[in-house]
């Protein structure tokens, strides 16, 4: 990718064209298609992602367009997909202003013996006032699942996945997994699940391996990954959702000083006001030991990578949104998010970003 430029107007003259083309599908299949639109202003005081001595911070505003679609096709055969589309703009560090898109399409096949659904995606970032950063995620998901009683249903999926990270093609993998899942509902309220599974990372660069010297150097076979994971959650719903979980990880690497295992803990709590006044809450503690650094986290030029939407795997994190809805197509959102990194030994990293905003749609 060259160097090119693009301003917030032009950005969203071309999204909104996008969002306004039709999602539904013709008369002869008719969809349940939505949309929303979200505009927000806000702060985030590490725009760079640095330590926590070395951060600063900016005001930005954001836009969020998402088209969602869904299309029977058959009695036992429907069609959906997703369209979510993100930019982040800042006021004076411009060179981190960012664009955001995911694309996903799924066939669902539904019968008396089994659901069956296959899903691709493809997810993109880049920043446009940088030359050659970005990075490409597409994959493939197949999951089936079927139903032992009333109140079990068991599943098996397995998943896909390309990363491709530019500029540190070092970083770039290819991800393969399997898991298998047992659901129960209890009743209408209450739903336990249970699940675990393997997943397999390969990546395109050499496993770092010590020396005679006990000096850390490329060793003479590509870096691979092994994980192990195993999870539980309580999901209750009634007037209000509630639902903690817990997953175990285990990682075995070739490279020297990266198996690992990982606690990592959740809660997910949701509460409607009478006053038309949504609470929702995330929180997750990460406590993850390596075996040889003690802890790991890929730093560049002091600055922290960041891969994916789930910031970092080390990371704790808080988020708290507080929706008010206006009417049935318009709502105000006040959000706060927190991502730190208490319990490790690396260097001190935090974040804290806050946005007041505007959603239209359904």
């Amino acid at each position: 990718m060259g160097r090119f430029r693009v301003s917030p107007g032009l950005w969203l003259a071309g999204f909104l064209l996008v969002a306004s083309l039709p999602l539904s599908a013709p008369s002869a299949f008719p969809a349940d298609t939505e949309g929303r639109a979200v505009f927000s202003l806000g702060y985030n005081d590490n725009v760079r992602d640095t330590p926590s001595d070395l951060k600063k911070g900016d005001f930005l505003y954001r836009m969020i367009l998402e088209g969602r679609t869904r299309v029977p096709l058959l009695p036992a055969l429907a069609f959906s997909g997703t369209i979510w589309n993100g930019a982040e703009f800042l006021f004076v560090e411009k060179a981190e202003n960012r664009l955001r898109q995911n694309l996903s399409l799924r066939v669902t096949h539904l019968n008396r013996f089994f659901t069956g659904d296959l899903k691709g995606t493809l997810e993109n970032s880049f920043y446009p006032w940088k030359e050659n950063y970005y990075y490409l995620k597409p994959g493939a998901q197949l999951e089936l699942s079927r139903p032992l009683n009333p109140i079990f249903t068991v599943g098996i999926s397995g998943n896909y996945q390309f990363f491709n990270y530019h500029p540190e093609d070092n970083l770039n993998y290819h991800l393969l997994s399997w898991a298998a899942q047992v659901r129960a509902q209890v009743s209408e309220e209450l739903s336990p699940q249970l699940s675990g599974g393997q997943s397999w990372h390969w990546y395109g660069s050499l496993a770092r391996v010590l020396n005679e010297d006990g000096n850390l150097v490329p060793g003479f076979k590509d870096r691979a990954d092994a994980i192990s994971e195993v999870s539980g959650s309580l999901s209750f719903s009634r007037k209000f959702l509630l639902k903690p979980a817990y997953s175990f990880q285990k990682g075995v690497s070739n490279a020297f000083g990266l198996s690992y295992i990982n606690h990592r803990v959740s809660l997910t709590f949701s509460y409607p006001f009478p006053t038309k006044t949504l609470l929702h809450l995330f929180a997750v503690i990460q406590v993850k030991k390596y075996g040889g650094l003690g802890t790991y986290t890929i730093w560049a030029e002091d600055r922290r990578i960041i891969l994916a939407d789930e910031q970092d795997e080390n990371l704790n994190a808080i988020n708290v949104r507080v929706e008010q809805k206006m009417n049935k197509y318009l709502s105000l959102q006040l959000t706060y998010n927190r991502y730190s990194n208490e319990f490790s030994k690396s260097r001190p990293y935090s974040k804290n970003l806050i946005l007041l905003g505007v959603r239209f749609g359904t």
